[in-house]
């Protein structure tokens, strides 16, 4: 009985292999799994989007809002990309693989990038790796702090600094992810997460000597692109675009930056859902292929997501419970918003072990920070725990500039001149727009501003919280 009974479930079997050898993924034989969907945009067909119309406006809005905060930063990072590459009448035109140079310290009119500190030169240089690897040679310096800190094109950091490789310096090659060759002796493997990188080096400069000792360290760090070693040169990418204003705009460019780029590692599924809103079809991003409605819907997902990201600016970060925020920098994951808010606020934001900051608008009773109404008092009890050094920096919280004054001086750090420090080892600096009478006294606007404070090197009792800026107090009577 059990005999017959196998017999039959085998001859059952006998038939029903060829049909499922048939309906295999690519007619493999025992492979079970579905066909997979097709790769390109007029592949998924006419049933892509709803056609009730306001379902499709409803969809499009969303895919729009999505994709506007996934890929913020991208289209920040290639703002400063096409200035540099492609754009021959910008005044750091470079091309890819040579250094622009800063040669003072930023200062009210540094237009690279928001925010920047003013205790270091600037470097910038974008890699291209599409066709193969690029050497970066770092010498050994004596400088008190220096890193190339390179960022993929999502805004994503590391570091080639004295924290990560010493002040020795050494050869290190930049390879896109997936090569496989053999670098030179002596040369160090730094694995890019995509093609396109963007170097941002800092070199610490404050007294005229620094500025001359970091100079030289600019001119000799070298990029080198290696003879006999390349890779074919990608296709399917379109011409560069230029930036340009709106959602039309921007899709333009995360358009060509994920096809020039790819993106990160399990995110295939989000990305593809932009599909419908044209990014990555059979061809580049074209905005006359959508509908009126399309570009409507469009429009308006992309200028919502925009004000919810312009607006979480000035929440940055983790409270530390007296007005500041301790913000956690470069280290995004998947978390998106976080992302596009820091590279709003101001790209070149580093990991927290190289460079911890904290940032605040407001005083300790939370009032926005008005040099206008306003005297303030940092007290520093303890000062910034670091290796390297440490500075606290105010910015004009409408333009995110350095604040123009008559003493040039946009910061107090450890290194300024004449710091008056207390016998009991604290620092009091005061933030006003008027002169005080005597004091570390760091100028304010006549209107909103902020302040961050710097940590370069941070000791374990910064990174663990242990140590927290103070709040910074309201002084009694007023300007």
């Amino acid at each position: 009985m059990i005999a017959g009974r196998n017999a039959r479930a085998a001859k059952s079997l006998l038939l029903l292999l060829p049909l499922l050898a048939s309906t295999s993924l690519h007619g493999q034989a025992g492979n079970f799994a579905a066909p997979e969907a097709p790769a390109t945009h007029s592949g998924y067909g006419e049933d892509l989007l709803p056609r009730d119309e306001k379902d499709r406006a409803a969809l499009l809005h969303t895919i729009a809002f999505d994709a506007t905060v996934y890929g913020m930063s991208a289209y920040l990072h290639y703002e400063q990309l096409y200035r540099q590459v492609f754009d021959r009448g910008s005044d750091n035109y470079t091309g890819f693989n040579r250094f622009a140079h800063d040669r003072n310290l930023a200062g009210p009119d540094y237009a690279t990038f928001k925010v920047p500190n003013t205790d270091t030169l600037y470097s910038t240089a974008w890699i291209d790796l599409s066709k193969g690897p690029v050497e970066i040679d770092i010498p050994a310096t004596q400088l008190k702090y220096f890193t190339l800190n390179i960022f993929d094109i999502f805004g994503n950091p590391s570091n080639l600094s004295n924290r990560t490789i010493g002040f020795e310096g050494g050869r290190f090659l930049l390879v896109p992810r997936d090569w496989s060759g053999t670098p030179p002796e002596g040369v160090r493997i730094y694995r890019a997460a995509t093609p396109q990188l963007w170097i941002l080096m800092r070199a610490f400069a404050q007294s005229d000597g620094d500025v001359q000792k970091a100079r030289a360290f600019q001119d000799a760090v070298r990029i080198i692109v290696p003879q006999g070693i390349g890779m074919a040169n990608e296709s399917g990418i379109p011409t560069p675009p230029p930036p340009a204003p709106g959602a039309i705009g921007y899709l333009r460019v995360l358009d060509y930056v994920l096809r020039a780029n790819g993106w990160q590692p399990g995110e295939d599924a989000l990305v593809s859902r932009f599909r419908p809103i044209g990014i990555l079809g059979d061809k580049g991003f074209d905005p006359d292929a959508l509908s009126p409605l399309a570009r409507a819907a469009i429009e308006s997902g992309y200028a919502e997501a925009l004000a919810m990201l312009t607006r979480a600016k000035s929440q940055l970060g983790e409270p530390t419970g007296t007005g500041w925020m301790k913000v956690n920098k470069g280290v995004y994951g998947f978390n998106y918003v976080r992302r596009s808010v820091i590279n709003i606020a101001g790209l070149g934001a580093n990991v927290r072990e190289e460079n911890a900051s904290y940032t605040t608008f407001v005083d300790g009773k939370g009032a926005v920070l008005d040099g206008a109404s306003s005297r303030y008092t940092l007290r520093l009890q303890t000062p910034p725990p670091v290796n390297s050094f440490w500075s606290v920096t105010l910015y004009d919280a409408k333009t995110f500039a350095l604040y123009p004054n008559p003493l040039d001086r946009y910061l107090v750090s450890d290194r300024t001149k004449g710091l008056k420090v207390q016998k009991d080892g604290s620092i009091d600096i005061r933030i006003q727009h008027k002169a005080p009478a005597g004091g570390n006294w760091l100028p304010a606007p006549a209107g909103p501003f902020f302040v961050v404070i710097r940590a370069y090197g941070p000791k374990p009792e910064m990174l663990n919280g242990h140590w927290l800026p103070p709040a910074i107090a309201q002084e009694q009577g007023g300007r």
